[in-house]
């Protein structure tokens, strides 16, 4: 079959049938070891922002409406006090996507002239408008991207986040540290290197490090994603990875760390954890919340039971364990709303927490399922979208975390029902992702020569 017919036949499922399945999983020669995750910065870069959502929109668009969408006619200006209108309003503040308030001589926004930019998807209720300052021309990026860059900068890092630091990079570092000191033993002739999946630069500098290295096949692991989408790994990371590696040597694709029993215990182990302090007269429901998406076919959905049924099954089993009332429902963070969902086929977070407000469950425990670590989305997208089940939870409040070797607990409470956040498999549950790491690669790597 020709490629540009396979590729045509899969669309966006094409990585995953031309690059994984199938694939041969046998080293040869010298080996190198990618372990990458997604490289969310500790502190804001607008560059990271603008290349992920420039992904998106590229990722998602129809190629003959990217021209129109992703158009670049100034600068996009949010007010953090009010960075999610809907209709224009008189701004006290302005910024741009690198967090500045200022022009380039210095003046600012607000004394410049500016025009109002309605929402792009006006019937979405979490879509919102921006200012468009073009006194300077382009703004060097889409000003869809830029708007969310402008956004993440001036409210998230300026407002929401007190030390201006997110846990993503400490978090995964930590991983990365962990599992490569048991690989470096382990294999002591292969090479091992960090990468950030989003970064094509990152993945540049890995591939051409290896081959000067003299590796002849390089093996690729990510280690934040427990179940492998097209949207990030299959369409994105891996055709990225073979493009740049150009046939100078073997790349193999290790399976999803959610496939192994020690990367589904982390979340089950912090489930027991909780538990043990939950008087068995209590009545829980237990919520095991996905990222979720609005793409109509996604290989995730096919790969997704593999980690999720048997992850089900353990989760079950601690709760019999503990003996007291429960319920278990699966919920999706992202796009399970209205807007999204007007069929009503998916199950939110937001309505998971608000079956036990209604239900008068006691305790509605959160796990999420498909984080390893704490980033933007989880503590400040995602929260705006389901904690808003708590009369008391207010999303313009800051956000304090400090100390990052413990899971982010956050708690809220609603008449008889009390809704807790339990966090991410970090500090004494990071071990468990660390021997999913080592056990999926031990699984390609026993036997080789570098072992």
């Amino acid at each position: 079959m020709f490629e540009w017919l396979r590729h045509w036949r899969f669309g966006n499922q094409y990585g995953y049938e031309r690059f994984f399945r199938g694939q041969d999983t046998r080293p040869v020669g010298k080996t190198g070891i990618l372990l990458s995750d997604l490289g969310m910065p500790g502190i804001y870069k607008a560059d990271f922002y603008i290349k992920f959502m420039e992904h998106v929109f590229d990722y998602s668009l129809p190629f003959f409406l990217k021209r129109v969408i992703l158009a670049d006619r100034g600068i996009a200006l949010i007010d953090p006090a009010n960075p999610m209108a809907r209709e224009k309003f008189v701004p006290s503040l302005l910024v741009d996507m690198y967090g500045s308030s200022t022009n380039k001589s210095g003046r600012s926004y607000i004394e410049c002239e500016y025009s109002w930019r309605q929402p792009g998807m006006k019937k979405n209720p979490s879509d919102h408008g921006y200012f468009l300052y073009s006194g300077d021309g382009k703004g060097g990026a889409p000003e869809v991207c830029q708007k969310t860059a402008a956004k993440v900068a001036g409210w998230y890092f300026g407002h929401l986040l007190p030390e201006k630091r997110v846990p993503w990079e400490y978090q995964c570092g930590k991983i990365f540290e962990d599992a490569a000191a048991i690989l470096k033993k382990r294999y002591a002739e292969a090479e091992l290197r960090h990468m950030k999946y989003t970064s094509e630069e990152s993945t540049a500098q890995t591939v051409e490090d290896m081959i000067q290295c003299g590796c002849q096949t390089i093996v690729y692991q990510c280690f934040c994603n427990p179940v492998y989408s097209d949207f990030e790994d299959y369409a994105f990371a891996l055709p990225a990875l073979h493009r740049i590696v150009n046939g100078r040597a073997k790349v193999i694709c290790a399976d999803q760390l959610g496939n192994q029993p020690s990367m589904r215990e982390a979340y089950i182990q912090m489930i027991r954890d909780q538990l043990e302090n939950i008087p068995r007269s209590s009545r829980i429901l237990l919520i095991l919340s996905k990222h979720g998406h609005p793409f109509k076919q996604e290989t995730s959905d096919k790969r997704g039971p593999e980690y999720r049924i048997p992850l089900e099954k353990g989760m079950i089993t601690a709760l019999k364990e503990w003996g007291g009332e429960w319920n278990l429902v699966w919920s999706d963070d992202e796009y399970a709303d209205e807007y999204w969902d007007n069929r009503r086929k998916k199950f939110s977070t937001f309505s998971a927490y608000t079956k036990a407000i209604e239900e008068e469950y006691d305790l509605a425990l959160e796990v999420p399922t498909d984080f390893i670590a704490e980033n933007t989305d989880l503590m400040i997208l995602h929260a705006m979208k389901k904690f808003v089940a708590f009369s008391e939870y207010d999303p313009y409040m800051p956000v304090y975390y400090t100390d990052w070797e413990i899971p982010l607990v956050r708690t809220f409470r609603e008449g008889k029902t009390t809704g807790k956040y339990i966090g991410c498999p970090v500090g004494p549950y990071r071990k468990f992702v660390v021997e999913a790491i080592i056990t999926s690669l031990s699984e390609l790597l026993s036997g080789h020569e570098n072992k």
